[in-house]
């Protein structure tokens, strides 16, 4: 118990420092403005087509409507105390896109960033202790930089977004068949939205509300956030609940049942059997109980509404 307690006691300093380093982030001397446009299409109209988007330092904001294009706008903020830092920023920090099959890639291209078109996959180095080690001949950046994202989308298409610093997410009418949405220091906003749902936010608020119940498994999980989401009446869900320090709430029916029993390796030794594990979190169900969501937090409450 001391040891948790020890735990508890480090986040809250981190989020303290992180607050104070947040302010002085953007305190130079020297700032420069641009808005990047772009416009991407797929390649065809399809309900497994997604937008990724990747970014460090800036607020994403996506709205689904009836059109066909991906309209990207992007306010790229340079700052740096020395005009010829702020220079060196302009010309490091810009936006990246990409496609294949069904989909499309917008994100920060950067001297510390590598997007792969094969696997999709994309990887920001400059927190990396080994892409430091590795790389100590590059000078130390001298500007700050953020990038806010404002997105249309056709409303079925699918999300995976994610961010690190310095803003939120909004996403709204988007119906796609997934919703991937990571934050690790801004909250996430949901607003009429449908789909497969996979969200989470480090150390900010969760709000989602839904024009339909999800129809298939779904994950909420917040370290220090409150999660509120707001379901429509007929939700049918089986629902695991996880927590150290929060509460959950609901104006639903719930029923309360039986944790599940996990088979966790064989032990034939010496006659020993099978070795089983009850799960430890919350369960609980809501109508039929038919849809799995879980729920994932350590000092938040989770608020579910109808």
């Amino acid at each position: 118990m001391k040891f948790l307690k020890s735990i508890i006691v480090i986040i809250s300093i981190c989020c303290v420092s992180t607050i104070k380093a947040q302010k002085k982030y953007f305190d130079k001397k020297h700032k420069a403005t641009e808005v990047i446009k772009k416009e991407l299409i797929f390649n065809s109209n399809s309900p497994d087509n997604i937008l990724v988007v990747d970014n460090v330092y800036g607020s994403i904001d996506i709205e689904g409507y009836q059109g066909t294009k991906v309209i990207v706008e992007v306010s790229k903020t340079v700052y740096a105390d020395k005009n010829k830092d702020l220079e060196k920023g302009k010309q490091e920090i810009n936006v990246g896109t990409a496609q294949k099959e069904g989909a499309i890639y917008v994100y920060l291209n950067s001297p510390y960033t590598r997007f792969d078109l094969e696997t999709g996959s994309y990887e920001h180095r400059e927190f990396s202790f080994n892409y430091r080690r590795d790389y100590k001949h590059r000078k130390k950046r001298n500007y700050k930089y953020a990038l806010n994202f404002k997105i249309k989308i056709p409303k079925n298409t699918s999300i995976d977004v994610r961010a690190v610093n310095h803003g939120d997410m909004h996403v709204e009418n988007v119906h796609g068949n997934l919703l991937i949405a990571k934050n690790v220091n801004g909250a996430i906003d949901l607003n009429n939205v449908s789909g497969k749902t996979d969200v989470n936010a480090l150390n900010k608020d969760i709000n989602i509300t839904y024009a339909k119940n999800p129809t298939e498994e779904s994950w909420y999980k917040s370290l220090n956030g409150d999660i509120n989401i707001k379901f429509k009446e007929n939700l049918n869900a089986a629902i695991s609940y996880k927590t150290m320090n929060g509460k959950f709430y609901t104006n639903f029916e719930v029923e309360k049942t039986i944790p599940k029993v996990i088979k966790t390796k064989e032990r034939r030794k010496r006659g020993k059997g099978t070795k089983y594990k009850i799960d430890s979190n919350n369960h609980f169900k809501i109508g039929n109980g038919n849809i799995q969501l879980h729920f994932d937090q350590l000092n938040g409450d989770a608020i579910v509404k109808k």
